[in-house]
Parts: C-alpha cells; sequence; structure tokens
C-alpha cells in the first residue's frame, strides 16, 4: 500500500513521505503492521499512519514553506538523525509527529503461548498504539531531546493548522530567549570571572602576609642567636685575654658569622623585609 503524497509539497516534504517506513517500535498487532511509519536518519523526522500521510504532508509542507518564507528567512537542515532549524543564527531542533493512543493489548492464541513458556522473558506488548490523527509539532535545544522549547498540536478548540499561524512570531520568541539567555550567561561568566579573580587575589594575599610573617619570626631567631654569638665571643675573649691573637682572630670570626646571620646587618635583608 502506497503513501499519499499531495502534490505540490516542498521537496524535503515529498522525501520524507517517500522514505516513510514501518516504524518496528510501534507495530506490534498483525493489523497495525505497515501502518504507523517513520522516517529514517537524513529526512525530516516524522511519525504518523499510512492513512494520515497527506496531511501530514500538507502541514509539514505549511511548517517549512513558513520557516524559509520571507517572515522568518530560516532554513531546514539535518545533523546526524535530527531535523534542525536555523533561525537568525540560532539553531534548533524540531519533530513532528502523530498522536497515538495506546489500549490494553489482548494477546493472540500464539502470544498466549509465548507468555506460558516465558512467563517473564517474551516480547508481547503490554498496549498497542492506534492512530489519533491528531498532530504536534515539538521545538527542541539542538543537544537536548527529553525537554521540548515550544510544542504546537491539534486541540479541541483549534486545529495544528490553525496553530501554524503562530510559527513565526513563535520563532522569534525562541530567538530573543535564546539571545536573553546568552546575554545572562555572559553577565554569569564575568561575575564568575570577577568572583575567581577577586579570590585569587585574596589567597595570593593571604599567602604573601603568611611568608612575610614566617620571614619575620625566622629573622627574629636569627638575630637573637646573632646577638647571642655576639656575646659570646666577647665573653671568650674577656675570659682568655684580649692580648692573645689567636682568640683575636677566632672573637673575629665569630662575629662574622654573627654579622652573616644577622637581619640587620646581613646586605639588603633588612630593606627587602621591609618592602
Amino acid at each position: 500500500m502506497r503513501v499519499a503524497i499531495p502534490p505540490d509539497l516542498h521537496p524535503l516534504v515529498r522525501k520524507a513521505l517517500r522514505a516513510l517506513k514501518p516504524d518496528p517500535r510501534l507495530s506490534y498487532r498483525p493489523e497495525l503492521d505497515d501502518k504507523l511509519l517513520r522516517t529514517p536518519r537524513g529526512f525530516i523526522q516524522t511519525a504518523v499512519a499510512r492513512d494520515h500521510t497527506e496531511r501530514a504532508g500538507l502541514l509539514l509542507d505549511t511548517f517549512v514553506r513558513t520557516v524559509e518564507g520571507p517572515d522568518v528567512r530560516g532554513r531546514v537542515f539535518f545533523v546526524d538523525d535530527k531535523t534542525m532549524l536555523e533561525i537568525d543564527g540560532e539553531k534548533f531542533r524540531f519533530r513532528f509527529k502523530e498522536e497515538n493512543a495506546t489500549t490494553p493489548h489482548r494477546p493472540t492464541p500464539e502470544e498466549r503461548r509465548e507468555i506460558a513458556a516465558h512467563p517473564h522473558f517474551h516480547s508481547v506488548p503490554k498496549v498497542d498504539h492506534q492512530p489519533t490523527n491528531r498532530f504536534a509539532l515539538e521545538l527542541y535545544d539542538p543537544n537536548i531531546g527529553y525537554r521540548y522549547r515550544a510544542r504546537l498540536a491539534d486541540r479541541k478548540r483549534a486545529t495544528l493548522e490553525q496553530a501554524l499561524a503562530e510559527v513565526p512570531a513563535l520563532l522569534r520568541r525562541l530567538v530573543q530567549e535564546n539571545r536573553d539567555a546568552e546575554v545572562e550567561r555572559e553577565r554569569w561568566r564575568r561575575e564568575w570571572d570577577e568572583q575567581q579573580r577577586r579570590e585569587t587575589e585574596e589567597r595570593e594575599r593571604r599567602e604573601r602576609e603568611k611568608a612575610s610573617r614566617a620571614e619575620l619570626v625566622a629573622d627574629a631567631h636569627a638575630w637573637r642567636e646573632a646577638s647571642l654569638l655576639r656575646d659570646y665571643a666577647a665573653a671568650v675573649l674577656q675570659a682568655r685575654g684580649p692580648e692573645d691573637e689567636a682568640q683575636q682572630r677566632w672573637a673575629t670570626w665569630a662575629r662574622s658569622v654573627a654579622d652573616e646571620m644577622d637581619p640587620l646587618t646581613r646586605s639588603g635583608s633588612a630593606q627587602e623585609g621591609e618592602s
């Protein structure tokens, strides 16, 4: 049974309808086999019952021509298995599908035998999917497939044909939301960078302060030890006599060691510590 393709459809829509194949995920019952269809990757992402392809084609044609029309000036393209829109540099993913109703599945005699043989591991479905001729068009962010940004669908008070008149305004709103979100992300990034800069400066200041305090304590200990060496050298000279040339040489050496240790007499060290 061939798919009904209305004349004069947009080329992308025509290709999608021609590419429709039975959907193995939904065609469980024999009476539904070859009736629930889906496009493969590389075509407009569409799921539709065979009996409703004519209306699906017209709806898709209206949508694609609106996207490419003068009010929107967008384009439709494909990335892997995703159908994408680009509007003013902003990208969205879209999906067009028929909303199927579910009914409890009544196992056939063969399926009952399968259930009896493998009660916990069998392929018999719990529900059947029935086509409704109600369609929905969903728009997503490029890499998010579980939460749509906008949705147009058949409703009791309005058909999808009527809802498609909202597409230009809807797309402009989504584009503006993206740009507002980018402005907000940029503001957040600036605040984050500023916070990181302040934290880095504060951390470096604390590290400098810690190092300065450690140097101060070390200098104080060195000064005290140098003073102790000078006092000791003086005491040795006094005890052994200042006339002893060997003791004089030793005392001179001891005082030079003290001078090297003393932060007040080390060359430039006192000034460096104060700076």
